[in-house]
């Protein structure tokens, strides 16, 4: 099972990349345009595929009987599964349709 702990880290350093390309969306703290195309890249294109992925994992593993929490880091678990939530509240909410027409 190490390879859920690999995947279980880059997932986590994805999300940790997802969460500088939000705040590159909000601000502009960022002058640099290659490092800024490569932080959204790596932040909203590995986010969308290695969070579900990871969170895919863990529920198959929890709905099998066995804990992933034996396995992996509680605290990684954690951060994973909350920066899948946070991925999911912008792709669901912030680029609705319907939120952009006030």
């Amino acid at each position: 099972m190490r390879w859920l702990i690999f995947l279980s880290r880059v997932s986590f350093l994805c999300g940790l990349f997802m969460l500088l390309a939000f705040s590159l969306l909000f601000t502009s703290w960022n002058e640099n345009e290659g490092l800024a195309s490569t932080i959204i890249m790596a932040g909203y294109g590995l986010a969308m595929v290695m969070l579900p992925l990871t969170g895919v994992f863990y529920l198959i593993l929890t709905v099998t009987g066995k804990k992933p929490a034996q396995l992996v880091p509680r605290w990684l678990i954690i951060s994973n599964i909350i920066m899948l939530l946070i991925l999911l509240i912008f792709i669901f909410y912030f680029n609705d349709p319907y939120y952009n027409q006030r």
